[in-house]
């Protein structure tokens, strides 16, 4: 479940973060207009989101960092189910989600991945 939280972090990260920026005009030009579109509630939590984000150490913002990279290696169509996952979840009552977070937590990687592969 730490991707739900970390792809948050990491939308925000790309976004913002000179770190992750295509630098040529029309990336710039993309984000400011996305920038622009966003309510001031919306960019006052993408703010906040970043400066969580600026404040995780050199190896957890690597991480994420990762983590990008193969979110964007994916297709698609793999993209949108994840995202759609993680909408889901964040509408699931916060109880649900820590029961969720916890049984991710005591299972095996073996575990894990057997139902990483399910849901593909």
């Amino acid at each position: 479940m730490k991707i739900y939280t970390t792809l948050s972090l990491m939308l925000v990260a790309v976004m913002m973060s000179p770190a992750f920026a295509d630098n040529n005009a029309e990336s710039k030009q993309q984000r400011s207009e996305h920038w622009q579109n966003m309510t001031p509630e919306q960019q006052a939590k993408a703010k906040a989101r970043y400066e969580k984000f600026k404040n995780l150490s050199p190896e957890q913002q690597q991480k994420i960092r990762e983590r990008h990279d193969r979110f964007k290696q994916l297709p698609p169509e793999e993209q949108q189910r994840l995202k759609e996952q993680r909408q889901k979840f964040k509408n699931m009552p916060e109880e649900q989600r820590q029961q969720m977070r916890e049984k991710w937590k005591n299972m095996t990687p073996e575990q894990q991945q057997k139902i990483r592969d399910k849901r593909k």
